[in-house]
């Protein structure tokens, strides 16, 4: 996957924060973004296929 992106008009304070703390985290800054992406997306998938919060968190109850 090829690709360049330009995200513009961020706060400079918090992009400073947001560097510092992937520093911090000895994280890199485009494995975070692109982890943050997959989340997302993974959510969205989950809301299309029709599952609530609830179903996916909800213990199952053992059979008597």
């Amino acid at each position: 996957m090829k690709g360049a992106f330009v995200i513009r008009d961020i706060d400079q304070e918090l992009w400073r924060e947001f560097k510092a703390a992937c520093a911090h985290y000895d994280i890199s800054i485009r494995a975070t973004l692109i982890r943050h992406i997959q989340n997302i997306v993974n959510d969205y998938r989950i809301y299309k296929s029709g599952f609530t919060s609830m179903e996916l968190t909800k213990p199952k109850g053992r059979k008597k």
